[in-house]
């Protein structure tokens, strides 16, 4: 054989450094892109939870801003139970005791007379409750608000003179079960509120007057637990 024709094969080292070569190539790639995955999937599981987190200090918030500690809202160690206030009604002033109040309605949803109660206010901060029996167009005006923003509520029972406020809502209580913050209104069934990332060992926290919300990621991908304030258990 010619030594042109020599010159031009490949040797058994170079093949063999060509070969080894490919090899950690290929490895390098394959490495590269299962640390690309693991933390693609540490950043999704990591941001489900926190998502997660800020809805339920959203939710828990809010709700407990509302009313007072003890008397609308009471957390135990599995459950937070609540008047959960969706809307409050002007009351317009009625001469007589009665059991149909003619209000102004504003708030988060319709009044519904199957599940609804109200808290009826007066000037002096005291309280009664009251169940809603039925809600109709108002027939009676009511100083300068438009016939159009009024309704006659119907209550169980009569009230005396004096109501300025009729505050609606429903009997809830919030639940940290099966990896996820769940609501339940009255006998029904726990809803979901957030997904299902957190693990058994989330729970309320309470040191002195404070409330708050631990929550421990059911993946080790999340990392640390989450911790939020929610309210003080007592009034100022």
């Amino acid at each position: 054989m010619s030594r042109r024709g020599r010159s031009a094969g490949v040797s058994a080292p170079e093949a063999l450094v060509a070969l080894l070569l490919g090899l950690f190539l290929a490895h390098l790639g394959f490495t590269t892109m299962a640390r690309l995955r693991s933390g693609q999937a540490r950043l999704a599981t990591r941001t489900d939870g926190l998502m997660a987190m800020r809805v339920a200090r959203h939710v828990l918030r809010s709700e407990l801003r509302r009313g007072r500690p003890g008397e609308d809202w009471v957390a135990s160690p599995d459950s937070l139970s609540l008047r959960a206030f969706r809307g409050t009604g002007l009351v317009c002033p009625h001469d007589t005791v009665t059991a149909e109040l003619t209000v102004s309605y504003g708030g988060n949803r319709r009044p519904d007379p199957s599940k609804d109660s109200l808290l009826l206010v007066r000037a002096d901060g005291s309280s009664e409750v009251r169940a809603l029996v039925a809600v109709t167009a108002a027939s009676t005006s009511c100083g300068p608000i438009a016939e159009e923003a009024l309704e006659t509520w119907e209550l169980d029972t009569g009230v005396a003179p004096g109501s300025v406020l009729a505050r609606l809502f429903e009997r809830g209580s919030y639940h940290v079960n099966s990896s996820a913050l769940r609501y339940r209104r009255g006998a029904s069934g726990r809803q979901p509120l957030t997904p299902e990332v957190w693990s058994g060992a989330t729970a309320w926290s309470q040191a002195g007057a404070r409330l708050g919300f631990q929550a421990y990621p059911r993946d080790a991908l999340a990392g640390e637990p989450w911790s939020a304030f929610l309210a003080w258990t007592e009034s100022e």
